[in-house]
């Protein structure tokens, strides 16, 4: 008796699926503003005014009007000095009594009377200086106004899958290859 005995031996198989990562991100948006920056300059020619008639006054040089004002009143000091000195002329007229010669007294004081100058006040006043005009400038600083628009980055995940099954079944298979069959038990 012959018995072919045949096996099939069981096979498994694997199926992967790699991992997938799918990402999306837009892009940002950005929104900017931008105000300029303002520069405004303004030119008024300077102009130089100096007044020296402070120090001209004092030497003599003055205007119509102080000159004749100074001169009204230097007048009038003069009248004053006149009558008070021929007052005291007439005084020392009248007392003829004490002796002595009043007349030629007074002949030979006056012949030598020098008249006194003007006097100059040391230190001459220093000139006045006005200026006019110059440079006015007036800044804004400009601005820059940012807004920035991020989206949210979205992931799709598929995660790494491994699938393992049965791709053959095992089996045996038993065969009699003989031509008797002996059926006795």
């Amino acid at each position: 008796m012959q018995l072919r005995i045949t096996t099939t031996p069981a096979l498994i198989g694997i199926r992967t699926q790699p991992a997938k990562v799918e990402m999306e991100s837009p892009r940002p948006l950005l929104e900017m503003r931008w105000q300029k920056p303002q520069l405004n300059i303004e030119v008024e020619p300077v102009r130089v005014h100096i007044d020296q008639y402070e120090c001209f006054a004092e030497l003599g040089y003055k205007n119509f009007l102080d000159l004749a004002r100074a001169e009204a009143q230097r007048g009038y000091q003069r009248v004053l000095e006149y009558i008070a000195q021929t007052a005291q002329d007439g005084d020392r007229l009248a007392a003829i009594e004490l002796g002595g010669n009043p007349i030629a007294d007074i002949a030979e004081e006056r012949s030598y009377d020098v008249p006194d100058g003007e006097p100059i006040t040391l230190p001459i006043p220093k000139p006045r200086f006005y200026v006019i005009g110059g440079v006015s400038i007036d800044f804004h600083p400009g601005k820059i106004h940012f807004n920035a628009i991020v989206s949210p980055v979205r992931f799709k995940v598929a995660p790494h899958r491994v699938d393992i099954y049965l791709r053959q079944y095992p089996s045996i298979t038993i065969e009699y290859v003989g031509h008797h069959i002996d059926r006795r038990v």
